[in-house]
């Protein structure tokens, strides 16, 4: 079957293109995908088992493709004012997928997607009352603990469920803490200086530390090992002083040790990188080699097939792929008009 990489688009900040594209990963042009005209596309999913099953997280709800994103059904319908922010497929029973909503909240389906149940409304305050509604960025499970679901909040921090998604446990107390640090303070949206450490873009947990969680957030990148009451950082911006932004942190699907993280100056910035940890974050590297990023570095994807590939995405649309380990670079140009690129998978 061909691999293909698909990249998620929105032109809320600019452009005016939204939707899906994909590339055939060894091709050179972008395709757009028959997702409704206007729909800004949030997160991006290849199903592990069929490659041909795409999964999109959207502003009008969540899609499937049966067809590596030729055509679409909508199978979550959001309510007024709801839209899909993130999609994960579960690591240990495929047949269950979860979808993040904004508002704040959560459906499952353990019928690989056939029926749909809105779970209860997380238990978590508003901690950024004026910003937007909070919103689940991203979710991560580590497959020997099935039931327990952590999931990243912008603006608004991290929880964690224990019990798949019926109940969930506020972590961001300490986030709000480590914000009495002047470096780790940031007041864009509101007049709280905890915003930045509750501006969570993305958590990851790793097969090898099922216990310990990681967060990418405006002030950085962030771990856990006690389950979310404390939080330490990871000193990323050591390596660039105005890089810290965190937008995006995976674990490797072929290595649960290694970690790559996108990191940029802000939200709306000029510059990004991607950088890749070998030893669960402890120490990190530089992976981009000879490419002008020119804008946030928004997400990565990694292909669960072949280690050498990973494919970047940013806000001003540039795409970035690597076919040999990051040894060479190219960048692949979106359609004109496309908006930021918000979000990329492979498969």
């Amino acid at each position: 079957m061909q691999t293909y990489v698909y990249a998620g688009v929105s032109a809320r900040t600019g452009g005016s293109i939204s939707g899906l594209f994909r590339r055939k990963v060894d091709g050179d042009t972008w395709e757009a995908g028959g997702l409704p005209d206007g729909t800004h596309v949030h997160a991006i999913a290849v199903h592990p088992d069929d490659a041909s099953i795409v999964y999109a997280a959207t502003s009008s709800g969540l899609y499937r493709s049966p067809d590596q994103g030729l055509t679409w059904t909508r199978l979550v319908e959001p309510e007024a004012g709801e839209q899909m922010w993130s999609v994960l497929i579960h690591p240990a029973n495929h047949r269950t997928i979860l979808t993040g909503t904004a508002p704040l909240g959560l459906y499952r389906s353990d019928d690989a997607g056939e029926t749909w149940r809105r779970m209860p409304r997380p238990a978590i305050g508003e901690r950024m009352v004026g910003a937007f509604p909070s919103r689940i960025m991203r979710m991560s499970i580590a497959p020997t603990r099935p039931d327990e679901i952590w999931a990243g909040l912008e603006v608004n921090g991290a929880m964690v469920s224990r019990d798949g998604g019926e109940t969930w446990q506020d972590c961001s107390d300490a986030l709000v803490s480590l914000s009495s640090q002047p470096h780790l303070q940031s007041a864009i949206l509101t007049k709280d200086k905890a915003e930045g450490m509750l501006d969570v873009h993305a958590v990851a947990v790793s097969p090898a530390e099922p216990g310990t969680a990681f967060l990418a957030l405006r002030m950085g990148l962030f771990r856990s090992d006690d389950g979310g009451a404390s939080w330490n950082d990871l000193g990323i911006g050591q390596h660039a002083a105005h890089l810290r932004y965190g937008r995006d942190i995976v674990v490797a699907p072929w290595d649960p040790n290694t970690l790559f993280a996108c990191i940029a100056d802000a939200a709306r910035g000029q510059a990004g990188r991607l950088y890749r940890s070998q030893d669960r974050g402890k120490n990190w590297v530089q992976v981009d080699r000879s490419i002008d990023v020119r804008s946030t570095m928004m997400a990565v994807a990694l292909s669960p097939h072949h280690p050498s590939q990973a494919h970047c995405v940013t806000r001003l649309g540039q795409t970035f792929s690597t076919l040999d380990g990051g040894q060479t670079w190219r960048e692949y140009d979106l359609p004109e008009g496309a908006g930021a690129a918000v979000a990329v998978a492979c498969g």
